[in-house]
């Protein structure tokens, strides 16, 4: 029962499509809905510069993990698309770059 914090991170960003959720947004979905295996992350973590003793050190670790797999989970998953800048907001697409920059330019 580990928590693939990968597929969670995919199958918030599926759930709703072109919304835009920043890291720390999507930490703290998979904490209120994957709570058990959250847990199990938390005991079985044996970090001692910042333990994860409380929710707030567990979410920031998860926030951590989902920036640092960014790069791997788009090369799996090319529907995952980003945002540029600070903070980084993730969302899911299933149309092209070309498509995307089409209608945001409709828009204006």
């Amino acid at each position: 029962m580990a928590l693939k914090l990968r597929d969670r991170t995919i199958e918030c960003l599926k759930a709703e499509p072109n919304k835009k959720f920043s890291a720390r947004q999507i930490a703290e979905w998979v904490f209120k809905t994957y709570p058990e295996e959250c847990e199990e992350k938390r005991s079985r973590s044996t970090a001692r510069k910042f333990p994860l003793d409380d929710d707030h050190s567990l979410i920031t670790q998860l926030v951590a993990e989902i920036g640092s797999n960014r790069p791997r989970m788009q090369k799996r998953n090319p529907e995952l698309k980003t945002t540029e800048g600070r903070p980084r907001l993730f969302y899911w697409s299933t149309q092209s770059d070309e498509d995307e920059l089409v209608s945001a330019e409709a828009e204006f």
